[in-house]
């Protein structure tokens, strides 16, 4: 059987006719993730335009042509709007520019189709407008994960290998297109657009490639979405949104070297919340998980970006403060003492009233080991539970006394 370009036309729809089937079904698989459906939708498109282009008994018509070329584009537009949902980048900028491109590419190929333009020319444009589409989700991708720096970083990590496959496949898509709109110019305006040029053969060929690895990459980028997404929740309480104790220890001894190395000092303020089981047993769990989860969004209301804060305990929090000194540590303990006994916690019709047991503490220089300081935050907190509720025990420092208490 003699290989032509109307063969692989039809060889190239059934592929797309399966990828489409493919991330249709991975879309539904995971509905809760971002971007999928326009990926699948994209790919779709693609698929029913290439049905478009496959000759009956002899060429498309104009109408055909075009409409199918058109709906390649749609797919491609699809497809990138898809993968910038998918992290987090999706913006109006983007969707305008989206459609700004795609307007001048219906208007000057549906005009080339009217006024009777030959299919080198054609080609080209096509290409042409692939090749923005390629090259634009390629700057999304490098974007999204945070520039080139990044990017390179996330490759070496192994944190972003999806995006790193995807944004080869569409570098090199946009790069085929870009040699396939060159090379369709040299062509004589009277080439039979079905003639089985060698270019048109090697079109089809990268076209089964490219939405073969497209489907492959959708998945893998999904897969590594829900393996940092499972990673994430093992490093975090699901209440508070704060560190759980096992990370916590990871990151305390990565800082406290850093502190050392720097010289800066290190503060630690241990909280806990007083007689927190009175509320369980008052008004329920319910309402202590929900009271537990608006007391994690309060501390970290006003917590810097490199502060950490972690869920020690049942009712123990721990706040680590890189770079701070006892002052700014006084002035921390204070202000989440402030924040969480000043308002009452509302949770539906009942609200509930908390005082916290607070110890601080700060080490420089040969102070800075992790267990130590943990040892004497402990110490100090205990100080203040002795010393009845809602006091503030700094080491070194004379104790705080509790505010008046809400009315």
């Amino acid at each position: 059987m003699t290989l032509d370009v109307p063969t692989l036309i039809a060889a190239t729809t059934l592929m797309f006719v399966l990828a489409s089937f493919a991330l249709t079904a991975h879309w539904l698989a995971n509905l809760g993730t971002p971007g999928l459906r326009s990926a699948a939708a994209g790919v779709a498109a693609a698929t029913v335009g290439s049905y478009l282009l496959i000759p009956g008994d002899g060429a498309p018509s104009a109408l055909s042509i075009v409409t199918g070329e058109l709906l390649i584009l749609i797919g491609h537009t699809w497809v990138w709007l898809g993968i910038a949902a998918f992290w987090n980048s999706r913006s109006k900028v983007i969707v305008y520019v989206a459609a700004a491109i795609m307007a001048v590419a219906a208007g000057t190929l549906g005009s080339h189709v009217v006024e009777g333009g030959n299919a080198a020319v054609r080609g080209s444009m096509l290409s042409a407008y692939i090749t923005v589409f390629s090259f634009c989700t390629v700057i999304t991708l490098v974007r999204a994960l945070g520039g080139r720096r990044a990017f390179y970083k996330g490759i070496v990590k192994r944190t972003s290998v999806g995006a790193a496959i995807a944004a080869a496949v569409f570098a090199a898509h946009g790069v085929f297109h870009l040699y396939r709109s060159y090379e369709w110019r040299q062509f004589q305006p009277d080439v039979n657009y079905f003639e089985g040029l060698p270019i048109s053969v090697w079109t089809q060929v990268e076209a089964m490639i490219f939405v073969l690895l497209l489907a492959l990459v959708v998945i893998i980028m999904t897969a590594e979405r829900l393996q940092n997404e499972l990673k994430i929740q093992a490093m975090m309480d699901p209440l508070t949104q704060a560190l759980s104790r096992r990370a916590f220890m990871t990151v305390i001894k990565t800082v406290v070297a850093r502190s050392r190395r720097l010289s800066e000092p290190v503060s630690l303020i241990m909280i806990d919340i007083d007689r927190f089981k009175r509320i369980n047993l008052r008004y329920g769990h319910m309402v202590g998980d929900t009271v537990l989860s608006q007391f994690g969004e309060r501390v970290m209301e006003g917590r810097r970006a490199q502060d950490v804060f972690c869920r020690f305990g049942g009712e123990e929090f721990v706040l680590l403060l890189p770079g701070t000194p006892e002052e700014g540590a006084q002035l921390v303990a204070e202000r989440v003492r402030t924040s969480i006994t000043g308002t009452p916690f509302v949770c539906g019709e009942k609200q509930a009233s908390l005082t916290l047991s607070i110890g601080v503490m700060t080490a420089r220089g040969d102070d800075l080991l992790s267990d130590g300081m943990l040892d004497s935050a402990y110490k100090a907190l205990k100080q203040a539970q002795k010393k009845g509720t809602n006091f503030i025990v700094s080491v070194g420092a004379a104790p705080t006394a509790p505010p008046p208490a809400v009315e």
